[in-house]
């Protein structure tokens, strides 16, 4: 990064953190745990009612869900232009249609400062296509979707990337260089603590 993102006055955004927030970056996230988080004893009386998850409630006791703040990724980041340093962001993007997908791949490129970087990790399309088999199309369908029940809906996957339609992405919204990394190895700050999930997933970063 160039000496404009690395101004200490600049904040680090983090796309999707639900419960893995860091110290030092803007955690956000649409969860329905960040409200269940703001209201006293609520976490504690949803376990009770057997509505929350022994492991869910412990995330709530050790404040996981405390620091997010909400926010909605279909309408404008409210971040100045250049204001931000960093934006992380894993397993969110591959959730958005392909018009807002466009839209805040725009956005990370207004907000970010010059030299600033964004990490993304998303699935890999190109190994889930690899699975598929006419004969036995299930284990292509479920890492398409990755859903099997109509409950998990809300969670399921609306489109997906390649190594090459994510550069083209960020190259199109206005970010100068582009990169595939590997698990936990780039320019963003505090990757050791942000990279989680290190299977089958395309690692990338942008740089303003």
């Amino acid at each position: 990064m160039t000496d404009d993102a690395r101004g200490g006055s600049l904040e680090k955004l983090h796309i999707g953190a639900f419960n893995c927030g860091i110290d030092g970056w803007i955690n956000t996230d649409i969860t329905m745990h960040l409200w269940i988080a703001r209201v006293p004893f609520a976490a504690k009386a949803l376990h009770l009612a057997g509505m929350l998850s022994d492991a869910r409630y412990a995330e709530h006791r050790q404040g996981k869900f405390a620091g997010l703040r909400h926010m909605n990724l279909t309408k404008p980041l409210p971040f100045a232009d250049r204001s931000l340093s960093a934006v992380f962001s894993a397993h969110v993007f591959e959730h958005l249609f392909p018009d807002e997908v466009e839209r805040l791949a725009r956005e990370i490129a207004r907000v970010l400062a010059p030299g600033g970087v964004c990490r993304i990790v998303v699935p890999d399309m190109e190994r889930i296509v690899a699975l598929y088999d006419p004969a036995a199309p299930l284990a292509f369908l479920k890492g398409v979707f990755e859903i099997d029940r109509r409950k998990e809906a809300a969670f399921a996957h609306h489109w997906g990337f390649t190594r090459a339609s994510l550069a083209a992405l960020f190259r199109n919204a206005g970010c100068s260089e582009t990169y595939t990394r590997a698990y936990r190895e780039g320019v963003c700050p505090d990757i050791d603590r942000l990279d989680n999930r290190p299977d089958e997933s395309i690692f990338f970063e942008a740089i303003k």
